[in-house]
This record gives structure tokens, sequence and C-alpha cells, in this order.
């Protein structure tokens, strides 16, 4: 096993002044096409935040470049202060470790069983001893309503709900500052969707931690979220328009002054059927 990982100091973090991430003038393109573009908002620290948007509007770029998967083209994403694309290699690792995924698949390793998928963060990055690790494990599994006897399981002797929920046990194993949710209920039935809700809704409960929840799902954003944004195609929209349409609380969506996001939150077609209409015949 590797030596024991000890998180790296941010030198906000004891004060609590600045935010748990914050977003200044970011633009991310590729091709020299921009996909975000001067995206500028803060997260505060325990806030859980909702990001909607129509397919191809950003948010799973926006996700990616929260963590440091995705650097920035033009901007700055900074964490507890840092700015994540000014860090060295060697320091990157330490905060990446305060950032816990679940994944839309849930992303499981198939030939690990379920105990092995939740203590891979663990083994990989601390030194612990053998009952320690069974005592993590389990605790991390009951919390998320799974019994001891899943644990020698492979990913592929489970259903689609029990993965969701293993993949959350795995991302809370290392104690992280911060949770990024890739659609959640997808592919889920309507109450096992609540269920997998009611567990991010437990977590921040027991945990001091900052959400983030890409996701379709309207109900989702509603229950489990403080703040919704939502974004917008770029390529749809004017050079000088903002790519957020909205920014607020989830009781205030069908309100929003804002028709599309409107549109958006009823599911209905609204202004895109007739843009794809002008497309076709064009």
């Amino acid at each position: 096993m590797n030596a024991t990982a000890t998180q790296t100091p941010l030198e906000d973090d004891a004060a609590g002044s600045k935010p748990s991430i914050e977003v200044r003038d970011l633009t991310v393109a590729f091709g020299g096409q921009p996909i975000l573009k001067d995206i500028n908002l803060t997260i505060a620290r325990g806030q859980t935040l909702a990001i909607i948007g129509e397919s191809g509007c950003g948010k799973t770029v926006f996700m990616k470049t929260l963590v440091g998967l995705i650097a920035p083209t033009i901007g700055s994403v900074s964490f507890c202060g840092k700015d994540l694309a000014k860090v060295s290699q060697v320091e990157l690792p330490s905060i990446r470790r305060r950032f816990g995924f679940v994944f839309q698949n849930a992303a499981l390793f198939d030939s690990m069983s379920i105990f092995d998928n939740v203590a891979f963060p663990l083994t990989q990055n601390e030194r612990i001893s053998d009952d320690e690790l069974d005592e993590r494990v389990f605790k991390h599994l009951h919390e998320v309503g799974l019994p001891s006897a899943v644990a020698h399981k492979r990913p592929s002797e489970i259903s689609g709900g029990m993965r969701k929920r293993v993949g959350l046990a795995r991302a809370l194993i290392l104690k992280p500052d911060l949770i990024v949710y890739d659609e959640p209920t997808t592919g889920l039935d309507p109450i096992m969707s609540d269920v997998i809700n009611e567990l991010i809704l437990d977590t921040r409960r027991r945990y001091p931690v900052t959400s983030v929840v890409v996701t379709h799902d309207m109900h989702t954003a509603r229950k489990v979220s403080d703040r919704v944004l939502m974004f917008f195609p770029r390529a749809r929209i004017g050079e000088d328009d903002s790519q957020i349409l909205f920014d607020g609380s989830p009781s205030d969506l069908e309100h929003a002054d804002d028709r599309r996001v409107r549109q958006f939150v009823r599911g209905e077609a609204g202004d895109r059927l007739n843009e794809l209409t002008r497309e076709a015949g064009s």
C-alpha cells in the first residue's frame, strides 16, 4: 500500500474566508469553438448546486473543469483559494483526493468485488490496517442502504440502483470536501431515483460537503439542491449574451423571467421545436 496521504494545506481553509469554488472569466474551447464562455460564479462551502440544461450546453465540460480534469482556455477555477491550473503536478493529486465522484453509470471495476470497489480509493491513497479498512467500507455501504452481504458480489450481480449506491459509498470513503454527481438518477425507475435523491440529502446532513449535481431530472434538481444553475448552448445565443439563463433557488424555476427556462423545466418543446423546423428547412 502507499504511504499515508496528507491533504494539501490550503491557506484559506482555516479562516473559512473563501468560497469552496470560485470561477472567474472562464472560457473553455475545443478547436477554437467555445463550449463555455465568460462564466463567473462562486459556490459556497456546504452548498448543493444543481446544474441543468439541454444536451450540448456544456454541463459536463463545466463539471470536469471544476475538478481540474479540463484546463480553462481562458480564466480560472479556484478550489479553496487555489487556482487549479497553477497547482503543481506534485500538489494536484493531493487536492483531487478531496474530490469525490459519482459517475453516471457508477463506473465500477467489473473484475473487483463490491468491497474492493469501495475500498479502492483508500488502498491507493492511505496506509490502513485490514480491520480499519473493513470498518470503513462496511460503514459506508450501510450508510447508502446496502447490506454487508453485497460486499462479496461483483457489479454484474447487483441492480443498477445498487451500483449507483456503491458508487456513492466509494465517493465518500476519502471524506471529500466536494462531491460531483454526474446524472445520478439516469436509467433508474422513479422510486429508485428518489432513493438516490434521499441519499444525496442524507450525505449532506452527515458530512460538511459541497455538492455539484449535473442532471436532466427536474425532480432531482428541485429536491436535492439549494441552488440551480441553467446553461444554454453557446452556439445558439448572441456573442454578448450570457450562457447562464438561470441562477437561483429551485422554487423560482417555474417563475423564471426567461421563457426558455420555463419551457425546459416543464419539458415543453417550445422555441426549440421552431428552431429545429427552421434548421430542417435551411
